[in-house]
């Protein structure tokens, strides 16, 4: 049964227009989005969504977008005190705090899908790389020979190092603390493949990109765009020419939307082949 549905007896018609169709949960920890239109109903929200999921333990009202060098989001506890979590995915397990470090379930199918990417032997580096689940998913999921992830985050740094231990991935994946400025020309060597998934940032961070990438290595490169700019091509030009601009040749492989942002705006991934 859905949220709307548990609320049918508790809200308008008009209020319930107003109810947003989704919220994302995180282990045990739910986070939703109560318009302020709504607010007046928070303690019937609350309730029905104890009803329909009855392992939560704490709820989070999402109070700002995710902002800030470490891409944290605002949130209020309105249920429960407890905000750290273990989360499960593709066999993996991740102890999180999404009110310290950027954690997002949505991206679960994404990561798996870079994951079987992965041919055995890669080298592969992940920027900022947060709590770990890019680099843990790849190096359960496929056979690279190691996985370095760079994350800024002190505290997400020793979620990622609790995360390593905990999926007995220490012979394969290894993080740095730092800025990926600052870390990414100490590293010297070539990467077989480099994710950069950051959507608002990845841009600026294209120009490390010559002498760490091999030719015939890929790059998955984030970004937003609206709709227009995928259909019409353009965002396959921009993004050819950051990389010229960068003195890094590539061919775009695949393009494809992971995700949503604002009214024809989304998250997208690029795939690249170094060229």
């Amino acid at each position: 049964m859905s949220l709307k549905k548990l609320l049918e007896e508790k809200l308008t018609a008009e209020e319930l227009t107003k109810l947003r169709r989704s919220f994302e949960i995180i282990g045990d920890i739910v986070i939703v989005d109560i318009p302020d239109e709504i607010l007046h109903a928070k303690g019937d929200i609350i309730e029905a969504i104890l009803r329909k999921h009855k392992h939560v333990k704490t709820i989070l009202k999402k109070k700002g977008e995710v902002s800030g060098d470490f891409r944290i989001a605002n949130y209020e506890i309105i249920y429960g005190n407890e905000t750290e979590t273990i989360v499960k995915e593709h066999g993996c397990r991740f102890i999180v705090d999404p009110t310290k470090v950027y954690y997002s379930v949505k991206l679960a199918g994404e990561r798996e899908r870079l994951a079987r990417l992965v041919t055995e032997g890669e080298e592969v580096l992940v920027m900022f790389s947060g709590v770990g689940p890019y680099p843990i998913v790849i190096a359960r999921l496929s056979k690279p020979y190691e996985v370095i992830g760079i994350e800024l985050n002190p505290i997400a740094v020793e979620y990622f190092k609790k995360n390593i231990r905990l999926n007995k991935v220490e012979d394969k994946v290894s993080v740095v603390e730092g800025d990926v400025r600052d870390v990414l020309p100490e590293i010297e060597k070539e990467f077989d493949r480099i994710l950069m998934p950051a959507p608002n940032t990845a841009e600026s961070f294209v120009e490390l990109l010559p002498g760490k990438i091999k030719r015939g290595g890929y790059i998955h490169y984030y970004t937003f765009a609206g709709e227009e700019e995928e259909e019409s091509g353009a965002l396959k030009k921009r993004t050819i020419r950051l990389f010229k601009k960068n003195g890094i040749d590539i061919k775009v492989v695949n393009i494809r939307r992971c995700g949503h942002f604002a009214p024809y705006v989304h998250r997208y991934v690029i795939d690249l082949r170094v060229i």
